[in-house]
């Protein structure tokens, strides 16, 4: 007489059914909410125009008060590096770049000022995409285009492996592929130092979602690499902290149904093998590994945002956490200005 199926692997099997139908829910979610995780935000700017004319700038010193220069790269190719002329529109050239990453190549888009001059050395914002969205859709979840054009910078936009970053504990697929995010971005790093119109003492690094958690990633494994970072709706899901001091503006909704303010629970739990941290406390667990003062300053910004501002640090880094009612997960444009933010704490836009 037959038997019928093992009760244990009727049970894992079912388990799994369930965890997967649990994962492809989550990633809906995230979807709704209009992550860059931003579906929603409208397109930026106009499709680019190509141009034959190439601009041709060369090194010129750098602000007072940036950050040393560091390094970049982890045993990738060293030497100069062709971004090509691009294609121009709107006053913004836009160039891409690849990163050999085994059998594959990993692209980045770089957005530059067109009429550059001679001489002239640019701050550099990297920003990282969310889950499930691209770095195009990262591009415009802001008005990019119309910042670097004004206020004179180059945003770089890198590209996960299938949307996503492996920052340790979150998240998948690249977590769970175990993807080399940070080589990637050593080496993205390494060909922009290689640019004559990039100034490596002005690097900067921003990400939304699980971009912000990987930026978190970053900051504390290469604290030399970035001047200052500004992670938006995401986490220092590791709990880590860098050997360095390093400037952090944190940006985040109350509340957030992925990314949750408060670390409660949600079903995108299941994305991680951390639980969430609550953010006022990941923060300021930050503050205090950059020898901040160990009660914040509070300012009211208006609309219910509210700003903490730690003081005292050392080596002159600055920390604080700007917090915003609702939003959800999405880029936030109002009652504050995400990119309007990041850019005024970077020291880019006045």
């Amino acid at each position: 007489m037959s038997r019928g199926p093992d009760r244990g692997l009727l049970i894992a099997a079912l388990g799994g059914f369930a965890a997967a139908l649990l994962l492809v829910g989550v990633v809906l979610v995230i979807r709704a909410q209009g992550s860059p995780d931003t579906g929603t935000v409208a397109e930026v700017g106009s499709a680019p125009t190509s141009t034959t004319e190439p601009s041709s700038p060369a090194p010129q010193s750098p602000d007072d008060g940036a950050a040393p220069t560091s390094s970049a790269g982890s045993g990738a190719p060293s030497g100069p590096v062709s971004f090509g002329a691009g294609s121009v529109a709107d006053g913004v050239r836009t160039q891409t770049g690849t990163v050999p990453d085994g059998i594959v190549q990993r692209p980045f888009t770089v957005l530059s000022p067109a009429d550059v001059a001679p001489g002239e050395r640019l701050p550099v914002v990297v920003a990282l995409h969310g889950l499930t969205v691209d770095s195009g859709a990262m591009s415009r979840a802001a008005d990019w285009r119309g910042a670097v054009a004004r206020d004179r910078f180059i945003a770089v936009f890198p590209q996960g492996v299938f949307d996503s970053w492996n920052a340790g504990p979150c998240c998948p697929p690249a977590s769970a592929l175990g993807t080399d995010d940070i080589g990637y971005l050593d080496e993205v790093v390494r060909q922009l130092d290689t640019r004559a119109d990039v100034d490596p003492n002005r690097r900067y690094l921003t990400g939304f979602s699980n971009g912000g958690v990987m930026t978190y990633t970053i900051a504390c494994a290469r604290p030399e690499l970035f001047a200052a970072v500004a992670p938006m709706a995401g986490s220092n899901f590791s709990d880590c902290s860098p050997d360095a001091p390093v400037s952090l503006l944190h940006q985040h909704g109350d509340p957030d149904p992925v990314v949750p303010y408060d670390g409660r629970p949600t079903p995108s739990q299941v994305l991680s093998t951390a639980p969430f941290p609550r953010v006022p406390e990941s923060v300021a667990e930050w503050a205090r590994s950059a020898g901040c003062s160990g009660v914040p300053a509070r300012r009211d910004e208006g609309s219910g945002a509210v700003r903490l501002v730690w003081n005292g640090c050392s080596d002159g880094a600055r920390v604080e956490l700007l917090t915003y009612p609702g939003n959800q997960h999405r880029w936030p444009n109002a009652p504050v200005d995400g990119l309007d933010e990041l850019l005024r704490f970077f020291g880019i836009r006045s």
